[in-house]
């Protein structure tokens, strides 16, 4: 299956990509996703950036196929072929 995974607002500056395309031969869950960028990206923080206490971080959007994912299953919703957004929180005021 193929998925495109893009990054949004401090995440694309932080990674320094807006997007990567990867495959994977069965689905997997965003929270497997998010252990495959660490390890792509050979950095713990992507992890810390988004996730809290193993739930998504508060204010951190993760969309599939547009679909936010906290409608879904959370960390556990399963990856099938599509487009993944990765927003991180976003801060300001």
């Amino acid at each position: 299956m193929k998925v495109k995974i893009k990054f949004f607002a401090t995440l694309r500056l932080y990674l320094k990509v807006a997007s990567i395309d990867m495959e994977f031969e069965n689905p997997i869950t965003v929270d497997k996703l998010i252990d495959i960028l660490v390890e792509k990206f050979q950095d713990k923080k992507i992890r810390e950036y988004l996730v809290e206490e193993k739930k998504i971080k508060v204010g951190t959007m993760i969309l599939i196929n547009g679909k936010n994912l906290i409608h879904m299953d959370g960390l556990n919703t399963l990856i099938e072929e599509g487009i993944i957004s990765i927003f991180p929180p976003a801060g300001g005021g």
